[in-house]
Parts: structure tokens; C-alpha cells; sequence
């Protein structure tokens, strides 16, 4: 797994590849402590928000995360990077299977979902 090169932390070489930009309403004074923390450990604060939630939920692993988000449930009105990511999750367990698959000599092409 890559690390994005605008992270630094140890932590983030566990997230998934790829980053997305998202609008969250946040209350504005927590929002400027996290700010606060972040330029003391010289992070930026979308990583310190990251890392803050990354430890809050346990760490999951990359697997769980991909599958939470590969059965997201979507709505109608939901913003358009919640679809993406359900997108990108189910392609990634998919290229994921197929990588596994021919490590293992098994000749499936990506079409067939190695059936």
C-alpha cells in the first residue's frame, strides 16, 4: 500500500489508498482544537481528524473497511462521494479477489468474477 505524500503519520500507512474531499458541518470550536493539535504535531487537520476517528473506531483493518463500504446503504439524496466510495470499495474487493486468484495460478479474467 502507497502512503499519500501529504501523510505522515504511521497510522495512515494502514488506511486505504486514495483520499476524497468531503464538505462535514463540525461544531467550530472543536473543529479549531483539532485545528490547534494538528499544527502542534505538525500534521494537517484532515489527518488529525483521520487519525482521531482511525482510533475512535478501533483501527479496523483494510478488509473491514472496504466491506462497510462495499454494503453501504445508498439513497436517493445522498452526496455523490458516498456512492463513489460504495463504487470503489466493491471494485477494490473485486481486483482484490482477482490478484489473490492468479497468485495462487488461478487463470480468471477480470470479466468473469472467476467463475
Amino acid at each position: 500500500m502507497s502512503e499519500c505524500s501529504l501523510t505522515k503519520s504511521k497510522e495512515s500507512q494502514h488506511w486505504p489508498e486514495g483520499t476524497i474531499s468531503v464538505k462535514l458541518t463540525m461544531n467550530a470550536y472543536l473543529l479549531a482544537m483539532a485545528f490547534e493539535h494538528a499544527m502542534n504535531q505538525g500534521m494537517k487537520l484532515w489527518e488529525f481528524i483521520n487519525i482521531a476517528l482511525w482510533e475512535r473506531l478501533g483501527k479496523p483493518d483494510e478488509d473491514a473497511l472496504l466491506e462497510y463500504a462495499a454494503n453501504i446503504e445508498i439513497d436517493e439524496e445522498d452526496p455523490k462521494w458516498k456512492k463513489r466510495l460504495k463504487i470503489t470499495a466493491r471494485h477494490e474487493i473485486e481486483m482484490k479477489k482477482l490478484k489473490e486468484q492468479r497468485a495462487t495460478g488461478g487463470e480468471a479474467s477480470p470479466g468473469t468474477n472467476g467463475e
